[in-house]
């Protein structure tokens, strides 16, 4: 459950809220990201699966993920197989969820 930029799906607040079926947790995902992102978020735009999974998606992993389409585009597993990581867009995920950047050193 380790996304391409090494969040762990599995304690994401988005993935939970999806899997828990409860419209209040999406409500309050929306909400925390709006803030993170200074961007309007709708409850639907979390719902997720999983980055990896052949399910749904949030909007911003379908939409405007760069890290997850990199990694699409050159056929890695994650992040840790590029010669630029980390990346700009990484760095800046890595300070919102500092864990993932240990998730990824721990694929290497």
């Amino acid at each position: 459950m380790i996304a391409y930029c090494g969040i762990d799906c599995s304690k994401c607040k988005s993935y939970l809220a999806t899997q828990s079926e409860n419209p209040e947790e999406l409500e309050k995902v929306a909400k925390r990201l709006e803030k993170i992102y200074r961007a309007e978020v709708k409850p639907e735009y979390v719902i997720c699966d999983g980055c990896k999974a052949d399910k749904r998606h949030s909007y911003f992993c379908s939409n405007k993920c760069k890290m997850r389409q990199c990694c699409i585009d050159k056929n890695y597993n994650s992040c840790i197989e590029c010669s630029d990581f980390p990346c700009k867009e990484l760095e800046f995920e890595f300070n919102h969820t500092p864990e993932a950047k240990k998730n990824l050193e721990k694929l290497r």
